[in-house]
């Protein structure tokens, strides 16, 4: 998922959690990075590493940001075991911070992988995960000190620790491999990072700043806010661009509050209204936040099947829509259809056509490929499923490939009729 569709889908879910903004001091680019005071570390990377508080000079470390319930955050769980792996031997140490409470982790990590066979009870997210330092903080210091200070308000979000103790990169985990490389290896340009960076940092402080009133239900307010910056960055063509884009995801608030208190329809509507005259990018991220939407009340309810089909078929048709979006619309529809045998055809159809496309767009891509041969399996496609699954298998991450070859065995044994 790229960077920008995570935020919008996330950032209404932090004001509407109660999140608090703190004062921290502000945190960016050539920062010193603050210290770690982490309430519970829960693994140690097969005790290659120790808990710290501060940063050893030298070294390099990866603090990263997640939770339980962040679908993106469980799908980077490979790429960070698959990270640390490789520079465990090169002064790296990668440390993942939830702020939930112990209880709560601690039973996410008991579950299995998401997609392994059921009767593979060792393949757990506790087994996948143990490569690196997994932890939980659930006083949220290191969140404020961290992600609040430095404007960032969507997870997976982690920040490259450089050999100096300072704050070298601030990202998408599935996006540090290039930053991290060249930290490690000495050749990293802060300097011209943090001028990049800087735009987007300011972006995400007005964010914080706006959900304060948020949090209230103070709309008025916080649209109040946003005329008052509007003025100020007169002349400054992205700067209104972005304050336009936080003014409607603000107007689309009451929306998404009224979707978490069971007001269905009510919500559907408000983000209909709204769509109207939103702008060409803006109607795409509300078609999406739609999608989610009705595609979570379908997997928790059962209900709204019809107008999931045709979310999920207008959103699909975009040529702007990545992959990584595609595939977990289609993956939510598979896990909602797959206890369920009297589960509508036609809405695992539009699954497949969101997963055909992911697919397409990224042929290689061994999760993605996964996906499709699930749900054409589900369809009773199985000579495709195994062909989809054989190159799902050849092209896994390291930490994926058990789980996908458990899959494709199921397949051939099916085939062979055992």
């Amino acid at each position: 998922m790229s960077k920008k569709l995570n935020r919008w889908s996330l950032v209404l879910a932090t004001v509407l959690s109660g999140a608090t903004i703190s004062n921290a001091q502000e945190l960016t680019i050539g920062s010193k990075a603050p210290k770690l005071d982490i309430e519970h570390w829960v693994s140690n990377g097969h005790d290659k590493f120790k808990a710290i508080k501060e940063f050893e000079t030298g070294k390099v470390y990866v603090v990263e940001f997640w939770a339980t319930w962040c679908g993106p955050c469980i799908m980077s769980m490979p790429h960070l075991a698959e990270t640390q792996n490789k520079y465990a031997d090169k002064g790296v140490q990668l440390i993942s911070v939830s702020d939930e409470d112990l209880e709560t982790v601690e039973g996410f990590l008991k579950k299995q992988v998401k997609g392994a066979d059921k009767d593979d009870t060792e393949n757990t997210y506790a087994k996948l995960t143990s490569a690196y330092c997994l932890t939980t903080d659930p006083d949220k210091s290191v969140y404020e000190t961290y992600m609040d200070a430095a404007g960032q308000n969507g997870i997976p979000t982690c920040f490259i620790v450089g050999k100096s103790g300072q704050i070298e990169w601030i990202g998408h985990p599935m996006e540090m491999d290039g930053p991290l490389e060249k930290v490690v290896g000495g050749t990293w340009d802060r300097e011209a990072h943090l001028a990049e960076f800087k735009k987007e940092q300011q972006i995400g402080l007005l964010m914080a700043k706006v959900s304060k009133p948020m949090q209230k239900g103070d709309v008025k307010a916080a649209l109040k806010i946003l005329a008052k910056e509007r003025e100020k960055a007169a002349g400054d063509e992205s700067a209104i661009a972005a304050i336009d884009d936080l003014e409607m995801r603000v107007n689309v608030f009451s929306a998404m509050k009224k979707l978490q208190s069971g007001e269905i329809d009510e919500a559907l509507s408000e983000i209909e209204t709204i769509s109207k005259t939103a702008k060409p990018a803006q109607k795409q991220q509300l078609a999406i936040a739609k999608c989610r939407a009705l595609i979570a009340i379908v997997t928790d309810k059962g209900e709204k099947h019809e107008e999931a089909v045709k979310a999920i078929l207008e959103v699909t048709e975009s040529k702007e829509i990545d992959a990584t979006t595609l595939n977990e619309f289609a993956w939510s529809i598979y896990e909602a259809a797959s206890d369920d045998d009297k589960f509508p055809k036609a809405t695992i159809a539009a699954a497949v056509v969101a997963a055909e496309k992911a697919v397409a767009k990224e042929s290689e891509n061994g999760p993605i490929l996964d996906t499709l041969a699930h749900l054409v399996h589900r369809q009773g496609n199985l000579a495709r499923a195994i062909e989809l699954q054989t190159k799902a298998v050849k092209n896994a991450p390291a930490e994926m490939k058990e789980d996908l070859q458990a899959f494709l065995d199921e397949l051939k044994k099916e085939k062979a009729g055992k």
